[in-house]
């Protein structure tokens, strides 16, 4: 009777360990499934293979629609940590570059690589041209000079400057100067001014991308506050702003479904076991005891 009394509990805890065994493994094998002849053996591939498309699509969506939302993903990004993270790396990169021997072209390069820093600077040189440029025929210059001209005259400065010749000046002959010198001015500031703005503000743009990063920390250290306060300005732009087109950008779902259907499924295995060997080794052991249960019930039947 205590023979029977203690087989009955060990049986059923051995069934009840290895049944659920197997149950977690069935999760993750066979990888593939087995076959014989047309017939596809049941239960083949296993649990996770067979529908890891299905559970690769729904992990993407829970992790973009829950886990790392819009809304989620803005708190932490405009939390008071992550400020003072943006300022410990100015302060980082303002020293580093106080020591530094670099130019502003090398830091650059370095930085977007050769071929596109210059393809930044010729465009950024070109639209400060075409503006510069715009802005200067809009003022219409021989107009302001001719103008500014005629009131030196009223006020009496051509007679200190040309002496006793400017006996001979008069209104008249102001005017008609000023009428004929204008279109002058203002044709040769269309048809020359855009080449000479552009050699200046290629002669400065040289200037300033070969002034070496040691001399720009020294100027700019005065503006630390200002550089500080406009970074995270601009941050806090693109988080409240630019966010939602970010996300849509990136995808966060499909990436997620992505990169879990490149995995190989023993790979997936192996992340899945790291994660829940715990868990998965207590339902062995509730198997276990749950045998036993039943068998102790059995053996008092």
């Amino acid at each position: 009777m205590s023979l029977n009394f203690l087989v009955g509990p060990l049986v059923g805890a051995v069934i009840g360990g290895i049944t659920n065994s197997i149950a977690i493994k069935m999760l993750f094998r066979p990888l593939n499934p087995i076959k014989i002849g047309s017939y596809t053996l049941p239960f083949t591939p296993g649990v996770i293979p067979k529908e890891k498309v299905r559970i690769a699509h729904k992990v993407g969506q829970v992790v973009s629609e829950e886990l790392l939302n819009e809304e989620v993903l803005r708190q932490w990004l405009l939390k008071e940590e992550v400020y003072k993270q943006i300022e410990e790396s100015i302060d980082r990169y303002l020293q580093e570059y106080a020591e530094s021997d670099k130019s502003l072209q090398d830091v650059l390069d370095e930085t977007v690589g050769k071929e596109r820093s210059m393809y930044y600077t010729c465009e950024i040189e070109e639209q400060l041209t075409e503006r510069l440029y715009g802005k200067i025929v809009s003022m219409e210059l021989g107009k302001v000079i001719i103008e500014k001209i005629q009131d030196a005259y009223k006020a009496g400065s051509f007679g200190n400057l040309l002496g006793p010749m400017s006996f001979f000046i008069n209104d008249s002959l102001i005017e008609t100067v000023a009428n004929k010198i204008e279109p002058i001015i203002s044709q040769f500031i269309e048809e020359e001014g855009e080449e000479i703005i552009r050699k200046a503000v290629e002669e400065e743009s040289n200037t300033v991308l070969n002034t070496s990063m040691k001399d720009w920390t020294y100027k700019l250290q005065r503006y630390d506050e200002l550089i500080k306060k406009n970074i995270i300005k601009a941050y806090e732009k693109i988080v409240m702003k630019h966010l939602t087109q970010i996300l849509h950008t990136l995808d966060i779902a499909q990436i997620v479904e992505q990169r879990i259907l490149e995995l190989d499924m023993e790979e997936i295995e192996r992340i899945i076991l790291s994660i829940m060997q715990k868990e998965l080794n207590a339902i062995v052991w509730f198997g276990v005891l749950l045998g036993a249960i039943m068998g102790c019930i059995t053996s008092f039947v």
